[in-house]
């Protein structure tokens, strides 16, 4: 007897037509079947990784298959230099290849993180979660998803240990990446060194503080919690935490911040304190977005390798895709790189 496979193998476990499985499973009919029937077809779906054939796909309804990046619900998400680089990093990585991308706003606040994402798989072939930090509890519901997802190591909460997580998890080395700009500063011989931190439920601003921390602690210079401004990951925070610094006594000689936002905050609040940057003052940004070649002076800053994020992420879902023996789990962290520009110098004296 030949084995059943796909529809008819979970049409034979439910005890329903091949048709009500193909209505539950298409974006456009889900909603012809009940609600109860649904979801125990997409849960059986979800827990034997299946996939509609991309060929066929393509034969009947001239569809490629679709990878749904899922961004945050909230207002200016689009123009987000951050979602923007890792929705064009998307687009880009899937060129010249079958897959096309779909992208999803998502406010996962108090919702079951597998439903939702098995709600949004009925749609696509797979998913890259680059929303907002999920729970705990959330993060442990997916351990249940058995279908090809990339989470970034950002959506992850702070000490959530990225081992525990049920899908690959991809991110960059935000640690290293801190260590690194304070090793510059060190070079140049700065030893009065602010920082200006982001928040700190944030797992990427997390890893930063930490990676600041322990390169100051490395080189020796004495941790002053004086020395640490907590603030947002905005412009604003930027110059708030400039002038914070700036009223010190001595001042220090050298800020390094944790978003290039801030950065380019605390080289404007220097500029309208009439400190001149770098020669009086050197800053370190942490992004290296587009923005970071067009103030000025150019910003040095860390880079995070978002083309490189993205690209990574389409080959573990597409590996993922190809077979269903394939790792799904797998724990990637790409290294970041100091861009050497402008805003910094050899300390004075």
């Amino acid at each position: 007897m030949k084995k059943l496979t796909g529809i008819r193998m979970m049409a034979e476990r439910l005890g329903v037509s091949t048709a009500t499985i193909s209505r539950a499973l298409h974006p456009d009919t889900c909603h012809t079947v009940k609600e109860g029937r649904r979801r125990e077809i997409i849960e059986l779906a979800d827990k034997l990784r299946y996939r509609p054939n991309p060929g066929a796909r393509m034969l009947q309804k001239g569809l490629n298959p679709t990878v749904c990046v899922l961004i945050p619900r909230q207002e200016g998400v689009f123009f987000s230099e951050f979602y923007g680089r890792i929705l064009g990093g998307v687009i880009h990585a899937v060129e010249g290849t079958k897959w096309e991308v779909g992208i999803s706003t998502v406010n996962m606040e108090g919702k079951n993180a597998l439903d939702e994402f098995r709600r949004i798989r009925i749609g696509s072939s797979a998913i890259i979660y680059a929303g907002r930090p999920l729970t705990a509890a959330q993060v442990d519901e997916l351990s249940g998803y058995h279908s090809p997802a990339v989470l970034l190591s950002s959506s992850l909460p702070p000490d959530y240990p990225a081992e525990n997580t049920g899908c690959h998890v991809l991110g960059v080395d935000n640690f290293s990446g801190a260590i690194s700009a304070v090793n510059y500063m060190v070079e140049f011989r700065h030893t009065r060194i602010g920082v200006i931190l982001g928040p700190s439920d944030s797992r990427d601003f997390a890893e930063r503080e930490r990676g600041y921390r322990e390169g100051l602690a490395r080189a020796g210079i004495e941790l002053k919690e004086s020395m640490f401004f907590n603030g947002s990951y905005d412009h604003e925070s930027g110059r708030v935490g400039c002038e914070y610094f700036m009223a010190q006594e001595p001042r220090p000689t050298a800020l390094i911040c944790a978003s290039d936002s801030i950065a380019f905050g605390a080289m404007d609040q220097a500029k309208e304190q009439g400190i001149t940057c770098p020669r009086d003052l050197s800053i370190i940004g942490f992004d290296d977005g587009p923005w970071a070649t067009a103030c000025s002076p150019k910003l040095t800053t860390v880079r995070q390798p978002l083309q490189k994020l993205a690209d990574r992420a389409l080959a573990l879902l597409t590996s993922s895709m190809m077979s269903s023996e394939a790792n799904h789990r797998e724990r990637i962290f790409l290294a970041t790189s100091l861009n050497v520009r402008e805003s910094t110098s050899l300390a004075k004296g």
